[in-house]
């Protein structure tokens, strides 16, 4: 099996990490400038859309959280969110436009910039998602998805070496976390890896 075809096959998609990802709230000096009414409106169409992304009901996420934006336009993490719920639907321009503003709006947002980088990275445009995800390692140097996701587009490069470095480094980033669904993708697709240079590993 190619090596490429083999990675295609094996990328993670994004809608795993939102469990991890959900609960993130903005900033404690944007939180501050909204009413205690503000915040409990905020609070409950966050946990309505959450909801909604859990049930896989990504349509009715969207529209929760085109909600969100409406009322709070400032908020990185409402546009990150619908980010999440718009690339889910395969809307790669529109996650895109979410993703952006949301780092607009906060610059060291990391999942945003992950977000993005995923966005490129399923357009092959390989080398524009490795600088986002170096972006986001730059604000968290133990963001294991944008190392894990780092490592796959260095295999499509044909890079193995410098991906079965990321790859290792994410996968004991996610030892440490107890991730284990995470654990065992990566430790399949470096099996697959080792089987692709020597074919008789098994």
């Amino acid at each position: 099996m190619k090596l490429k075809s083999l990675i295609i096959s094996a990328l993670v998609p994004f809608y795993c990490v939102l469990p991890t990802i959900v609960t993130v709230m903005a900033p404690s000096q944007v939180l501050a400038q909204f009413s205690e009414r503000e915040k409990a409106e905020r609070t409950e169409l966050i946990q309505k859309a959450n909801s909604l992304l859990g049930q896989r009901n990504f349509t009715g996420a969207e529209e929760t959280l085109r909600q969100l934006v409406k009322k709070f336009p400032k908020d990185a993490f409402a546009h990150f969110q619908l980010g999440n719920a718009l690339y889910l639907q395969e809307k790669p321009e529109d996650a895109l436009v979410s993703f952006t503003e949301a780092v607009k709006l906060n610059p060291r947002y990391a999942l945003a910039y992950n977000g993005i980088g995923l966005v490129y990275a399923n357009q092959e445009r390989w080398d524009d998602a490795l600088a986002q995800f170096r972006k986001a390692l730059e604000i968290n140097p133990q963001y294991a998805d944008a190392l894990m996701y780092m490592g796959q587009v260095q295999l499509q490069l044909n890079k193995r070496d410098e991906a079965v470095a990321l790859l290792n480094k994410a996968l004991n980033i996610f030892k440490s976390q107890n991730r284990n669904d995470r654990v065992n993708r990566i430790e399949g697709l470096l099996r697959k890896i080792k089987q692709s240079d020597d074919p008789s590993v098994s």
